[in-house]
């Protein structure tokens, strides 16, 4: 079974990095629980946002308890918030492990679909489409992969990845190459670029599609 949320190195530091560069704080308030609980009274305190303060204590809950109907109470109070979408991305992650695939897509494609809070680039959309496309890889529906990336512009190196291994499943082998070339010249990651590598070695032919 592909490890689903066992990311690269590469993939991980560039969702780390446009984490960092967009939502700074509130990758602080996603990581930390006791400390976010606080930092989001101060802002409270500061501010007056009583919408804010809830959305982050029952987040903080969520993530000191686990418990699953925190993260309900949060989606259902406040389903367009970016701490709802820090919990999908969490239960798609419980999800694909008990191999309930059709719950994973459905907290994903809710991320996807969530835009209300986003600007140009939205990191948590970016992680959201290459999780789902692993998910897709991994249930052999290779045409949705291709449909994920279908309307982004700048693919990351992982995107461009999973596009090339759909499009290799597919027989589509030209595509294929042209997908892990970009993929290994937007790479900085030792490991991944052999990897790419082989795939592109690996490759049966490239036939007109």
């Amino acid at each position: 079974m592909t490890n689903f949320f066992s990311a690269s190195q590469e993939e991980q530091q560039e969702i780390i990095l446009a984490f960092w560069q967009k939502f700074k704080y509130l990758i602080l308030l996603a990581l930390v629980t006791i400390i976010s609980f606080i930092v989001g009274w101060d802002y409270v305190k500061s501010t007056g946002n009583e919408e804010s303060y809830n959305t982050s204590s029952l987040y903080s809950e969520y993530l000191v308890t686990e418990n699953k109907e925190n993260g309900e109470k949060l989606l259902s109070l406040y389903p367009q918030s970016i701490y709802s979408d820090f919990v999908r991305l969490n239960e798609a992650k419980k999800s694909f492990h008990k191999e309930e695939y059709d719950q994973a897509i459905a907290h994903l494609e809710a991320i996807i679909n969530n835009q209300n809070y986003s600007s140009d680039f939205n990191p948590l959309d970016y992680a959201a489409r290459t999780r789902l496309a692993r998910i897709y890889l991994q249930i052999r529906k290779f045409e949705e992969v291709l449909k994920i990336f279908e309307d982004i512009d700048d693919l990351t190196s992982s995107m461009l990845e999973l596009k090339g291994d759909a499009e290799n499943e597919l027989g589509k082998y030209s595509e294929a190459r042209v997908s892990y070339m970009l993929a290994l010249q937007n790479s900085t990651n030792q490991s991944s670029m052999s990897l790419i590598n082989m795939k592109i070695a690996d490759l049966a032919g490239e036939t007109l599609d």
